[in-house]
């Protein structure tokens, strides 16, 4: 039982580590092979207004980094006028930015599933890969754009890859579809946004670009990302999954380590004076430790191997998502032995580890070893716990106590594997639970609110603002709301040199943030900036920045507080500065209803009555932008718990086996004494169950503290995270799910004390 416990978490903890492995070489293989394929732009500058292609050309034809440039024309479509597949309903609701497309000739091409340059024919089109996955889409289902005059319907030919769009974290996502029908929607669409995209000869001269373009009179009022990034968003979904499967493997190789170290130390004391007698002929140290080591060796090779081939085997599991997205990798010799190299790790650390414990042997003096049974530390203390002080109503709970106390080293080791299992439970729960709850908006440098209404990529925004604000003022079921406008400004970098930064203005008081440090802005001389910004401007609370619009009017703005904020890379900024027109990127109004008033309804009405704008609920903007990293998270939650569980009934049968086999003479004795097995059987009971309470009330604790440091380390932009708790299943499912596989087991392994031999009741 020992042996097979053993081997189990070995070969799962390899078999993590070489999947997370496995999953690494995937990621960035496929990811290398789409955008080769692709030919994915090194800088992108995303523009909507009025465009001079000449001056775009002229500082292209004038800079030696562009090796070439185009200018895509994309045509927005208001996801009221989209219907995809069957779905009766438009994506009114939706949060994505549905552009439509013609194939580019340059670079930047849309790719199909086999990473093939998609074209299409008129009355075809190719489908994101989101929309296929989010709403089941097959080949052959039809698209429909119904605007007024406007009824186009369309055949899904192909699903596209899309370098720049891909991730489910970007919300802009292309359609292809054939030139004439391009031409066609061009005529009944005034949205029209650009990317002006550029290929460099070298992809590691990008800063130097894009420096370049930044202190250009070229168009800067859009979000710019360049080639960097876009690997970063691929990566970003697959990347965390990877990151808290690697978490689980090195649980799992704890718990197997302290496996070792609980099964070692109790035959180190079984063996103490045969260890002895060893050291008393001349077998030196070395060769007693070798004997021991053997054993290990053998477990941990064949369960780092098993790990091994089985996550070979397995390995689609652990790359289907990257499979979808980004396409398959290529099989090299590295596919193979990055992951053998971390099951070679796993047994490494192993060895290591049996080697540290086995320093134990050293201590032991042959003349004690010959004098004594049990290795001095590890004698029974039974001051203060007689039988006659018994302070429990029942005197064989309270014989397990003053077992688990006069061996507390046996049994904190214990204890410390449980810890484990609750934090293995909670920590994967507690990241699920915040990442899905509505309070973690404020991590999207946004307040809490029930609607939000974005309007963008239109000539009349403005308009269009003043109309719907006055709408809402009218609105009797609205408590609160704010209108918050996005412009362009250039700062002055710790270089020196100019870049584009986008502010949001308006009142931040209606909808508050929560600030690492600091205020938010209250006057225009104040503004507040992301942490990672603070971090790459490398500004903190009082500092100064100066800011210049795009008529070169200058602004000396001190920094008021650093908030967190993930979004457009993390690097966002909030002050109370006037701008001009043709500076506005966008408009957000946050909305808050009165008690009982339906938020679903009331987004239902704002879309019929603003059919030009996107109207979603705050709720539904959190889980369409977090959708594929919440989703591969609940699946790992659910692995989570079922490990633990199972780490629970293996750790449990194994230290009760060993401790009947150790006590078997003492069990024996009591026997002969006239005490019943089932007065025993809760001795045991009472024994595992305390170390159990003792270990979830830490590892829930653990989970709180040291999860949320683990969590700021997997989140780009998160600075300082408070997980969102859920205390039914934290301190009530989880704990009594282990409580009740724990008792269920011990109950099962100490059936065996009656059928088992008892010790005679003299030394031999």
């Amino acid at each position: 039982m020992i042996i097979t416990t053993l081997f189990v978490f070995i070969l799962l903890a390899t078999l993590l580590v070489s999947g997370a492995t496995q999953i690494m070489v995937t990621l960035f293989s496929s990811m290398d092979n789409l955008f080769i394929a692709a030919k994915a732009p090194h800088y992108v500058q995303m523009y909507a207004g009025d465009l001079n292609q000449a001056e775009i050309d002229t500082f292209t034809e004038e800079n030696p980094l562009v090796r070439n440039q185009q200018t895509v024309t994309m045509l927005g479509i208001n996801g009221a006028y989209l219907y995809l597949g069957d779905n009766e309903n438009s994506e009114a609701n939706s949060i994505i930015e549905n552009s439509f497309v013609k194939q580019n000739q340059e670079f930047d091409f849309l790719l199909d599933t086999n990473n093939h340059k998609i074209d299409v024919n008129d009355g075809e089109i190719g489908v994101p890969i989101y929309h296929m996955k989010e709403y089941g889409l097959e080949l052959g289902d039809k698209v429909q754009i119904v605007k007024n005059n406007l009824n186009m319907e369309f055949t899904i030919t192909a699903f596209v890859r899309d370098a720049q769009m891909n991730p489910a974290i970007v919300t802009s996502k292309r359609f292809v579809v054939n030139d004439n029908d391009w031409m066609t929607l061009q005529n009944h669409c005034s949205e029209e946004e650009y990317l002006i995209e550029f290929l460099l000869h070298d992809v590691n001269d990008v800063n130097e670009f894009e420096a370049l373009y930044q202190s250009s009179s070229l168009p800067q009022q859009g979000t710019a990302i360049n080639y960097t990034f876009y690997r970063v968003l691929n990566a970003l979904t697959d990347g965390v999954v990877v990151a808290v499967i690697m978490l689980i493997s090195v649980l799992l190789l704890a718990i197997a380590l302290l496996c070792i170290r609980l099964t070692l130390i109790a035959t180190i004391e079984e063996d103490y004076r045969e260890i002895g007698v060893m050291k008393a002929i001349g077998i030196s140290k070395r060769e007693i430790k070798r004997l021991y080591l053997a054993k290990y060796i053998i477990i941990s090779f064949t369960a780092s191997v098993c790990g091994y081939l089985i996550s070979l085997f397995i390995g689609h599991v652990f790359t289907a998502n990257i499979s979808l997205y980004l396409g398959s990798s290529n099989l090299t010799i590295w596919s193979n032995i990055i992951p053998f190299l971390g099951a070679l790790f796993v047994f490494g650390i192993i060895l290591l580890f049996c080697q540290v414990v086995l320093r134990k042997i050293s201590k032991i003096s042959p003349i004690d070893a010959l004098r004594q049974m049990m290795i001095n530390g590890n004698k029974y203390r039974s001051r203060g716990f007689k039988l006659s002080r018994c302070f429990v109503g029942n005197p064989n709970i309270f014989l397990g106590l003053k077992a688990v106390f006069s061996q507390f080293s046996l049994y904190g080791t214990l204890s410390v594997i449980f810890l484990v299992c609750v934090g293995l439970m909670n920590m994967p729960f507690n990241l699920l639970n915040t990442l899905t709850s509505p309070e973690f908006i404020t991590y999207m440098g946004a307040g809490r609110s029930d609607i939000r209404i974005d309007i963008q990529h239109r000539q009349d925004m403005d308009s269009v603002y003043r109309q719907i604000n006055q709408y809402l003022i009218e609105d009797q079921d609205i408590v609160n709301h704010t209108g918050l406008v996005t412009a362009a400004y250039r700062l002055e970098n710790a270089d020196g040199l100019h870049e584009t930064i986008k502010i949001e203005s308006g009142d931040f008081s209606i909808f508050p943030l929560e600030y690492l440090n600091g205020t938010a802005p209250d006057s225009v001389d104040q503004m507040a900036i992301s942490s990672l910004y603070a971090e790459e401007l490398d500004k903190k609370v009082g500092d100064e920045v100066t800011l210049l619009t795009n008529d070169d009017r200058s602004y000396t703005l001190s920094i008021s507080g650093i908030y967190q904020d993930i979004t457009n890379g993390g690097r966002t900024a909030k002050a109370q500065l006037p701008y001009q027109k043709e500076d506005i990127l966008w408009y957000v109004i946050n909305i808050e209803l009165a008690s009982g008033i339906s938020v679903a309804d009331k987004t239902m009405e704002y879309n019929r009555e603003f059919p030009e704008v996107k109207v979603t609920e705050m709720d539904e903007y959190l889980s369409q932008t977090l959708g594929g990293l919440v989703d591969q998270l609940a699946l790992i939650v659910k692995l989570a718990f079922g490990l633990a569980i199972i780490i629970a009934v293996l750790i449990t049968a194994m230290f009760c086996k060993m401790l009947l086999a150790k006590e078997s003479k003492q069990i024996g004795i009591m026997h002969h004494l006239g005490i019943p097995y089932r007065n025993i059987q809760v001795q045991y009971l009472t024994r595992i169950l305390t170390v159990l309470l003792l270990g979830t009330v830490l590892g829930v604790l653990s989970a709180m503290t040291l999860g949320q440091e683990l969590a700021v380390a997997l989140i780009t932009g998160i600075s300082k995270m408070e997980f969102i708790i859920d205390p039914f299943v934290s301190w009530f499912v989880y704990p009594v799910s282990l409580i009740l596989t724990v008792s269920i087991t011990i109950i099962w392994c100490s059936q065996s004390i009656p059928k088992r031999n008892l010790m005679p009741l003299r030394e031999e």
